[in-house]
């Protein structure tokens, strides 16, 4: 009587520890290529990391760069600036609706320290109706396409940041 060969060969077990691998291989490689090699600090919509500034010079920078573009600073919560402007009648289409009113641009700005030399500046945009009445506005997060004009934004600030070299001062005579 001829001996079983599938013993020999590892026989069922081999072909599911095969199976397993061959299933095994695409997940790896999946997740393999999700991964950054860049830690973000931020999940909000935009942000910057702006190095060896105190807060409120950060603040009026943000104050600077959010008034050239015709927002208007508002209210917001203790640890947030918040600005705001009318939207465009697109932006009514898209957000709005037909008995709400027009619809607003807000952004909500964040500041937190990373470590005593690092800020990190983070936004997220809204479309709000009823903008001015606490009880009945609407806000709406704006779509990621958005993203590019919040990030611009925020690199102005850190432009704005930047100081000149100076050099109309004259080198230090001993």
């Amino acid at each position: 009587m001829p001996e079983n060969t599938n013993n020999e060969r590892g026989g069922p077990l081999r072909r599911t520890a095969a199976i397993i691998v061959l299933l095994a291989l695409p997940i790896l490689a999946l997740t393999a290529g999700c991964r950054s090699s860049k830690t973000s600090v931020s999940n909000r919509m935009a942000s910057i990391v702006v190095t060896n500034q105190p807060l409120e010079k950060i603040e009026g920078a943000i104050q600077v760069v959010f008034k050239s573009h015709t927002y208007e600073e508002t209210k917001g919560e203790e640890d947030e600036l918040v600005f705001q402007k009318p939207g465009s009648f697109m932006n009514s289409m898209i957000y709005g609706d037909w008995y709400s009113g027009g619809v607003w641009e807000r952004i909500k700005i964040y500041q937190r320290e990373l470590d005593p030399a690092r800020t990190v500046v983070e936004c997220d945009g809204y479309m709000v109706q009823e903008h001015d009445d606490p009880m009945f506005q609407k806000e709406k997060r704006q779509y990621n396409t958005k993203k590019g004009h919040l990030q611009k934004l925020l690199e102005e600030v850190a432009g704005e940041l930047k100081t000149p070299t100076d050099k109309a001062s004259p080198p230090r005579s001993q």
